[in-house]
C-alpha cells in the first residue's frame, strides 16, 4: 500500500522533518540490477564500470535538474554533511591558500539550521569573524548584507526555506546583493551558499536563475529512502574534503558510493521538480483551508502569516501553552507534529526562532503537509485541537 507508515488511521502532519517514502513515485524509476546495487564503483571488473556507469547517470540527471554541470554535483550522505562540506571546506580551503582565519568572515541568519550554525563554533573561537543578520516577520533584507572591512573572504549562507517556520527567503536578491558587493569588493571573495532542504518540492532549483555558488540538498524531504544527499558546488570554488579515506566524488567525499540510494535520489528530485507547480497549489489550498479553520476555535497565531511561506508548513503559536505538551496530547489523539526543528539537541526546549518572534511564555506547533495530506484529516486536527485547548483552558 502507498505510504504504509500511515497505519491504524493516524494522520500524519511532520512532512518537513521526514517525508514517507513513496513506493508508487519508486515504481516509475528506472531499475537498477542487483548486480549493479551490490558492486564497488571504484572496482575496474565489468559489474564495477556497470556500477560506476549508474551513478555518473545519476549525477548527470541531478546536474539537469538543477540547471548545472555533472562535475558541480558532490554525493554525499545528506544535507548536514553537506552543509558541513560547504562551509568547513570552503574555510579549510581558505586557509589551505594561507589565509588565516581573522581575514575570513561568515554571514549567517537567525533562521539558519544547526547544521549551518554549529560547524562554525570551533572556528569562532579560534577567531573566525560571524555575522548574524535579523529576520523582520521571518525574511531577512539583502540589504542587510555588508562586507566587514577587514576581511579578505566572506562566505554567505542562508536558506532558502526555514524548516520550523516554512518563511522563504529571496535567495535570487540576496545573490544579486552578492554580484554587487563584489563589484564594489573586487579585491575580496565572497560567495554565497544556501541550504535549500525544505525547497525541492516546491521551488525552483535551478541554480544558473537563483545564483549561488553552492547549495545543499538531502533526501529527507523527497519521499525516498534516507542517507544520501549533494552538495552544488559551482567550479570555481575550492574545497577540501572534511572526510578523509578515498578518492570517491573527486577526492571531496571518501566512501564507497550508496548507488541504490544515489540512483532513487536522482530521479526523486526530478520528479519533485516537474511537479512541483501543481503540488504547490494543492498543498497551497490544504494550508489556507487548515489555517483559515483553525482561527475560528482559539486565539492562534500564524507564524508569519503575511510573509512569503512556503505551501507546506503553517506555525502556529499560543500564549502561555506547553509546545511539547501539545505535540505529546495530539499524538495521543493519532496526529504527529512536531514542536521545533527535528534536528536540534534535546537539551533545547525552547525555539529561539519562537523567542525572538514572539518573545517568552509562548507555546509553537509546525503543522506541515504532503503527498497523503487531505482536508479530512485537518478538519480532524482541529476538533482534535480543540478538545485539547478546552481540555486545559483555565
Amino acid at each position: 500500500m502507498f505510504f504504509k507508515f500511515f497505519a491504524h488511521c493516524r494522520i500524519y502532519l511532520d512532512y518537513a522533518s521526514s517525508t514517507p517514502v513513496d513506493a508508487r513515485m519508486h515504481r516509475t524509476f528506472p531499475k537498477l540490477s542487483q548486480t549493479v546495487i551490490g558492486a564497488n564503483p571504484s572496482a575496474l571488473h565489468t559489474e564495477g564500470v556497470q556500477a560506476r556507469k549508474a551513478i555518473n547517470d545519476a549525477r548527470a540527471r541531478v546536474a539537469k535538474t538543477l540547471n548545472a554541470h555533472a562535475d558541480e554535483i558532490i554525493f554525499t550522505s545528506g544535507a548536514t554533511e553537506s552543509d558541513n562540506l560547504a562551509l568547513v571546506g570552503a574555510i579549510e580551503g581558505f586557509l589551505k591558500k594561507g589565509i588565516v582565519l581573522s581575514d575570513i568572515a561568515v554571514i549567517t541568519s537567525v533562521l539558519e539550521h544547526a547544521a549551518v550554525l554549529e560547524p562554525l563554533a570551533p572556528y569562532k573561537d579560534k577567531g573566525l569573524f560571524t555575522m548574524t543578520i535579523p529576520a523582520q516577520h521571518g525574511v531577512i533584507d539583502p540589504k542587510h548584507i555588508i562586507i566587514p572591512e577587514h576581511a579578505k573572504v566572506v562566505l554567505v549562507s542562508i536558506m532558502y526555506v526555514n524548516n520550523e517556520i516554512g518563511t522563504v527567503q529571496p535567495i535570487k536578491d540576496i545573490a544579486k546583493r552578492v554580484r554587487k558587493l563584489r563589484k564594489e569588493y573586487p579585491d575580496k571573495t565572497i560567495l554565497f551558499h544556501t541550504d535549500a532542504t525544505q525547497a525541492p518540492l516546491y521551488f525552483n532549483l535551478r541554480v544558473d536563475q537563483l545564483g549561488v555558488d553552492m547549495m545543499t540538498l538531502g533526501a529527507t524531504k523527497l519521499y525516498t529512502h534516507k542517507g544520501v544527499g549533494i552538495l552544488y558546488k559551482k567550479r570555481n570554488v575550492t574545497l577540501v574534503p572534511i572526510i578523509r579515506g578515498g578518492g570517491q566524488e573527486r577526492g571531496l567525499r571518501p566512501g564507497t558510493e550508496p548507488i541504490e540510494l544515489i540512483h532513487n535520489f536522482a530521479h526523486a528530485l526530478a520528479y519533485a521538480q516537474e511537479r512541483r507547480e501543481e503540488e504547490a497549489k494543492r498543498i497551497t489550498d490544504l494550508q489556507t483551508y487548515f489555517e483559515a479553520t483553525l482561527v475560528q476555535e482559539r486565539p492562534v497565531h500564524i507564524t508569519a502569516k503575511g510573509s512569503p511561506r512556503s505551501p507546506h508548513i503553517s506555525h502556529v503559536a499560543i500564549k502561555d501553552f506547553d509546545s511539547e505538551l501539545l505535540v505529546i496530547e495530539l499524538d495521543a489523539k493519532g496526529i504527529a507534529v512536531s514542536a521545533k526543528s527535528a534536528c536540534k539537541n534535546e537539551e533545547d526546549q525552547e525555539s529561539s526562532i519562537v523567542e525572538s518572534i514572539y518573545g517568552k511564555g509562548w507555546g509553537a506547533v509546525r503543522f506541515s503537509f504532503g503527498r497523503k495530506t487531505r482536508e479530512g484529516e485537518l478538519d480532524r486536527t482541529v476538533r482534535a485541537l480543540k478538545k485539547i485547548f478546552d481540555k486545559y483552558k483555565k
